[in-house]
């Protein structure tokens, strides 16, 4: 859909409570391109199943069977979170991204009183928020011993809760 004013996304509010306007995990590509922005260079092949990913700047809509099963977002181009020409993001804690290490955004998490439940394995850390959304965090200089309150958050996304990964 081609509109004339870029939609607004609080980055703030998404993690809140996962809402990203007016977008629901298990909607048709056919509802979305009906009531949400066109995704960057869209053409109709976009409606077709080969194509599983729409982008909007550094957000990206993942689809399986026709049906949107996760809103993402793992590239901060040159530090920043980007939005592309149909979105416009309040970006909260994206505004700087040299300071998204685990402490730093639990920190925000809390003062926003924002509910989470935290895993950590051998990959990483990984934080669910109530709202839906999963935060990534890693060592990302591979730096031996280091605490995991310095790892780097690596990727947000609004999915469906895997029960096999919160299994202890």
């Amino acid at each position: 859909m081609k509109l004339t004013m870029p939609i607004e996304i609080d980055l703030l509010d998404f993690f809140k409570t996962g809402r990203f306007d007016h977008l629901k995990l298990g909607q048709t590509k056919e509802w979305i391109v009906n009531n949400f922005p066109d995704p960057d260079c869209f053409d109709a092949d976009f409606l077709t199943a080969e194509v599983n990913i729409w982008t909007y700047g550094g957000i990206e809509l993942h689809f399986e069977n026709e049906k949107l099963y996760l809103i993402f977002s793992d590239y901060w181009y040159e530090g920043k979170l980007d939005s592309g020409n149909q979105l416009k993001l309040n970006k909260w804690i994206f505004d700087d991204i040299s300071q998204l290490n685990l402490l730093f955004v639990m920190t925000k998490l809390n003062e926003h009183n924002i509910d989470y439940k935290k895993k950590t394995d051998n990959l990483g850390v990984l934080l669910r928020l109530r709202s839906g959304v999963e935060l990534t965090f890693e060592n990302i200089d591979d730096i031996e011993g280091v605490s995991t309150n310095s790892f780097q958050l690596t990727s947000f996304a609004l999915v469906e809760e895997n029960p096999y990964r919160w299994k202890e």
